[in-house]
């Protein structure tokens, strides 16, 4: 493939994480608007209604079963729900406005691990796209119970949700490319463990029965939208994309979500963002446009200089 229809494909796949991230930020007011319902069922029957939306779709690809992606897709399965359940517990002992702030901390918690562990250094590209993000969400978040420098429980258990999410988009990244890999299949097993794991949660919490009894014809229409768009389509787009974008970009591309979700809850709810907010939204995706044009002004150098293109990460 050369370097034209490389970057082609590339900028395709930034586009398709940007668009999982709109869907997974429109979850924000679906959520809301099924607030009565306990979060562990509302996942649970989220995440089951999108795998059996894809295995009925996509039914042909259980034909490329490969017992690496039932393996891969169960371990990873266990850092996403864990994201999911630690974020709804940590909201529970801190603010909304920390939470949402330190949920949405893998544009960091992503080069970080990628550093310590994997010793993938820092670019320059990387650095200022990580600082400015920095800057957009704490504005996104910012309300006047979000000061103070203290941590609180909720806190550190909103920071271990983003490292569970570093930790899926890392690992998600080395094994998107393998000769065995077929994404379709992968993802429908992928949810359908994070559906089992929230039924086991909601069992042993009691919440299963609860939201049974509490479902009606309109909140189980909210139910089937996650399932479909903020579940099964964004899964999906990320286990494709991010064969073509490094880690380190993804968490980037990631910091949409709140944005993207403070603006749907603007139109879908009525909500009102501050000035602050509306700053911060707008320097997240300067922070992601800076990221993808330095990027790919960097490839195009690195492209006249050498045959062989590298990303940058």
């Amino acid at each position: 493939m050369n370097h034209s229809s490389a970057r082609r494909l590339e900028i395709l796949s930034v586009l398709g994480l940007l668009l999982a991230s709109l869907f997974w930020g429109i979850s924000f007011p679906a959520m809301k608007l099924a607030a009565g319902l306990p979060t562990v069922y509302i996942l649970a029957v989220r995440f089951a209604a999108a795998a059996v939306i894809l295995s009925l779709a996509f039914f042909r690809h259980f034909r490329n079963f490969n017992p690496n992606i039932l393996k891969y897709a169960f371990i990873l399965s266990v850092f996403l729900f864990l994201m999911y359940f630690l974020a709804t517990v940590g909201i529970k002992y801190t603010t909304s406005s920390r939470a949402s702030f330190f949920t949405c901390m893998t544009f960091v918690t992503v080069p970080v691990i990628n550093l310590i562990f994997y010793r993938v250094k820092f670019t320059r590209i990387t650095l200022i796209s990580v600082l400015l993000c920095f800057v957009g969400i704490f504005l996104l978040s910012y309300t006047d119970d979000l000061g103070g420098f203290g941590f609180n429980t909720g806190d550190i258990i909103c920071i271990l949700a983003s490292v569970a999410a570093a930790i899926y988009i890392i690992q998600l990244e080395k094994v998107a490319n393998a000769d065995w890999m077929d994404s379709i299949l992968y993802t429908i097993f992928l949810i359908a463990f994070i559906s089992l794991w929230s039924f086991i949660a909601s069992l042993f919490t009691g919440d299963f029965a609860k939201g049974v009894n509490d479902t009606t014809p309109f909140l189980l229409g909210v139910l089937l939208f996650m399932g479909l768009f903020c579940s099964a389509a964004s899964t999906l787009l990320q286990s494709f994309c991010q064969k073509h974008v490094p880690a380190n970009r993804t968490g980037i591309i990631f910091a949409m979500e709140p944005a993207s979700g403070c603006i749907f809850s603007l139109i879908i709810l009525g909500e009102v963002m501050s000035l602050y907010a509306w700053i911060g939204a707008v320097v997240v995706m300067i922070s992601l446009l800076y990221m993808e044009i330095a990027t790919g002004r960097a490839e195009e150098k690195t492209a006249k200089l050498s045959p062989t293109t590298d990303k940058e990460g």
